[in-house]
């Protein structure tokens, strides 16, 4: 039986783990020999313009009215942040055939990932009254330990693979490593039904591998209850209270397609139990999916989507939610797949 590989974060100054100092560049030289001047480029460093004073005070009563009121005196023992990563050996133009091929951009979105898991790890340290650990994560870093915990698991390099990263708040890492079905496309649930065509990999039927049924609608019933927003909603968490308790009051069982649309007090929709959620605004013509305010989850797909323009947000409103509505479900596991209100 595989067992679960596990390394440590150590908390750094300027530099990743497993990562070497860089060598200074050579200076260009023009054809007279002077020093070029260097083109003027973003500088992620660089001070940023202070917030406005609207979302300071946004981000103060959000801070007073929902994350110090519902974090807990005391963490659960087996408290743990979460991360799913999939790793795929698609998402480069020639996938792997060794261990030693795989690069950090076979693992889908690793560096939102490092940016969530630093970002969700710092947070639960300050509230729990911790000393805060400053720590850098390369994806390269990031990536070696990934591909050590497929080797040891005995997973060939051609097998995509969702890969659960579980962090205590010391700074341990354990990696558990679980099949996950092959997709042509992780975008494919934008596409319009009417255009949607399959076209199957050869790699795909000459091991066999399993494959998501891309045809497929998701069953997506409404909440009858509202579920607190919450750190625990917000952040990506061992804690899924919430989560379970919305799929056992609300869903039939009918099928591996179905997801729970979770709402919050205040009536605004949130997301799905295992997924961010986006709605057809037809008035626009776009799709939309609810402000991080509504406490959704901060997941990695949804802000890529958000960065390309695939999606818009807005607050959403339950009632306008109603069904035979079309909706996207997406998660950095499986992609983007179609889902219908039908309850």
């Amino acid at each position: 039986m595989a067992k679960n590989y596990k390394f440590i974060i150590e908390g750094t100054s300027s530099r990743a783990p497993g990562k070497s100092p860089k060598k200074p560049k050579p200076i260009p030289l023009d054809k007279h020999g002077n020093p070029k001047k260097p083109p003027k480029k973003y500088d992620r460093h660089a001070p940023k313009p202070p917030p406005s004073a609207e979302v300071l005070e946004t981000a103060a009563m959000l801070d007073r009215l929902y994350m110090k009121p519902t974090f807990p005196e005391k963490l659960p023992p087996d408290f743990e942040i979460l991360s799913t990563i999939r790793y795929d050996p698609k998402l480069t133009a020639l996938p792997p055939e060794t261990f030693e091929q795989i690069v950090p951009d076979n693992f889908f979105l690793i560096r939102a990932h490092i940016r969530r898991l630093i970002f969700t790890f710092q947070y639960f340290q300050r509230y729990s009254g911790l000393e805060i650990i400053e720590f850098d994560v390369s994806p390269e870093f990031l990536s070696e330990q990934l591909v050590e915990a497929i080797k040891r698991d005995g997973k060939p390099v051609y097998l995509p693979l969702k890969l659960r990263l579980l962090m205590t708040l010391d700074g341990t890492v354990k990696v558990e490593v679980h099949e996950t079905p092959v997709r042509e496309n992780l975008l494919y649930g934008l596409i319009s039904p009417e255009s949607q065509l399959i076209e199957t990999n050869s790699i795909d039927t000459a091991f066999d591998l399993p494959t998501l049924d891309e045809g497929v609608v998701w069953d997506v019933y409404i909440d009858k209850q509202f579920t607190p927003m919450s750190p625990f909603t917000s952040f990506k968490t061992t804690h899924r209270n919430a989560y379970n308790d919305a799929r056992a009051r609300t869903l039939p069982g009918k099928s591996s397609h179905e997801e729970v649309l979770m709402h919050n007090p205040e009536k605004c929709v949130m997301e799905g139990s295992i997924t961010n959620i986006a709605v057809r605004d037809e008035k626009h013509n776009i799709w939309v999916t609810p402000r991080l305010s509504s406490g959704c989850l901060c997941g990695t797909m949804r802000s890529l989507l958000l960065r390309k323009h695939f999606l818009y947000e807005r607050v959403i409103k339950i009632n306008e939610v109603k069904v035979g509505d079309d909706i996207l479900l997406f998660n950095a596991i499986m992609g983007i797949v179609r889902g219908k209100i039908v309850g």
